[in-house]
């Protein structure tokens, strides 16, 4: 077990299911006066889940042990992957936790033997752009994870249960093979000798430490990003340009979910000639390309909006603010009579009269280069008539354009 990752003085989260691997860690850092809080799952799948349950409650009232308990149902999944959602949901209880009680770390019993298994499907799955199997320490949904057990194999933590009577209740599906890392537990890995283990688990140490160097070179692209909220692709080195992908994307996405195929198909989108491009990841978010520069955006930013003034009030949302002071192109002059005003998004067929005639707002925004994700969500001003007077930058009603403007839509 490495302890060089734990504090006598935090408080930590540990996730305990009532297998060898939980409850081994857990008897373990009892005995060694860590601080713990216990959070238990039971997802209903199996039929005699409620004797993990019983376990891990029993032994945490014995020893005084402060114990948390979530149960999940039939209506909270959907179609998918069972395991997916059960890590979502695992994790989001976790969390809950975690944040209540300020804690330092969520600690869980993943041993070398799980890691190996990681390794084996990525490898199985071409899914190498990133780090090879399960770091003893890392970040998932701003929690900081904590693997004491990555140095141990299963048959060596099985061992000292049955030599320190430390009570477990097995997972009879973890010996099925109906999920892809149990049949690659029961039917390969299984048979590996220990040197086999040794290669594969070298081989990964070997990528690993590639992929270490490559994400020193490309951290301050990734930071700029951060920083920016986009970037302008072709700045970053062609080597680095899958790693820069794989980080943006594991910042809305579980890694599993992070194919190379994924990566193959934006990068192919990048390349297009297109200048504006929307494509769909597996959740609920958006690969954007607008003119070379890249972003990832959650969709519900990108939805339309519809606001209704009696009168001229200061109002903000992130799409615009109203107020009585801006740049001339922002604003309009608005006696009693326009309103009520409506600032709402750019509908189909919308039109504005201009100076130089009438003009479709779509041509309009081509010809001002407004990438294609902004103009769903640009603010268009109409008054009581239902007659557009401006769109902020782009264009302003011929009657409106002489007077002094009172009031600004920023955008």
């Amino acid at each position: 077990m490495n302890e060089k990752l734990l504090n006598k003085t935090s408080y930590y989260v540990i996730g305990v299911s009532g297998g060898c691997d939980s409850m081994y860690l857990l008897d373990t850092l009892r005995k060694k006066g860590y601080h713990l809080l216990v959070a238990h799952v039971n997802y209903n799948y199996r039929h005699d889940s409620y004797i993990d349950y019983e376990l891990v409650c029993d032994y945490c009232a014995t020893h005084g042990l402060p114990f948390y308990y979530k149960q999940f149902h039939e209506a909270d999944y959907h179609d998918g992957n069972f395991q997916d959602q059960a890590r979502t949901l695992r994790y989001r209880f976790y969390k809950e936790i975690y944040k209540l009680y300020k804690c330092d770390g969520l600690i869980l019993g993943h041993h070398l033997d799980d890691h190996l298994e990681t390794v084996y499907m990525q490898l199985e799955r071409h899914n190498t752009v990133h780090y090879l199997g399960i770091k003893e320490e890392s970040y998932v949904q701003d929690m900081r994870v904590i693997r004491p057990l990555m140095r141990s194999y299963k048959d060596e933590i099985l061992q000292v249960c049955h030599e320190q009577h430390i009570e477990y209740h097995d997972d009879y599906t973890n010996f099925e093979i109906d999920f892809e890392r149990d049949r690659i537990r029961n039917t390969i890995l299984k048979h590996y000798t220990k040197t086999q283990k040794e290669n594969l688990f070298k081989k990964a140490q070997e990528h690993n430490q590639r992929i270490k160097e490559l994400e020193f070179k490309v951290n301050p692209y990734y930071q700029q990003y951060k920083a920016d909220g986009q970037i302008y692709y072709y700045y970053i080195p062609s080597d680095l340009r899958k790693l820069f992908l794989y980080l943006i994307l594991k910042d809305v996405m579980h890694p599993q979910l992070i194919s190379h195929s994924l990566i193959d198909e934006i990068e192919h989108q990048i390349n297009s000639v297109k200048p504006n491009i929307q494509m769909n990841l597996p959740v609920n978010y958006l690969f954007i390309k607008e003119y070379d520069n890249v972003y990832i955006i959650d969709k519900e930013k990108t939805k339309g909006y519809y606001y209704e003034f009696k009168e001229y009030i200061p109002f903000g949302c992130e799409h615009f603010h109203l107020l009585e002071n801006g740049h001339i192109n922002e604003g309009v002059y608005l006696s009693p009579n326009d309103y009520p005003i409506t600032i709402r998004t750019m509908q189909d067929g919308d039109s504005i009269m201009t100076s130089s005639g009438t003009k479709k707002l779509s041509r309009l925004f081509i010809n001002a280069k407004i990438p294609a994700l902004k103009r769903k969500t640009w603010p268009v001003v109409l008054n009581k008539d239902k007659t557009i007077i401006l769109v902020p930058h782009i264009a302003k009603n011929i009657d409106y354009l002489t007077t002094k403007p009172n009031v600004f839509v920023i955008k």
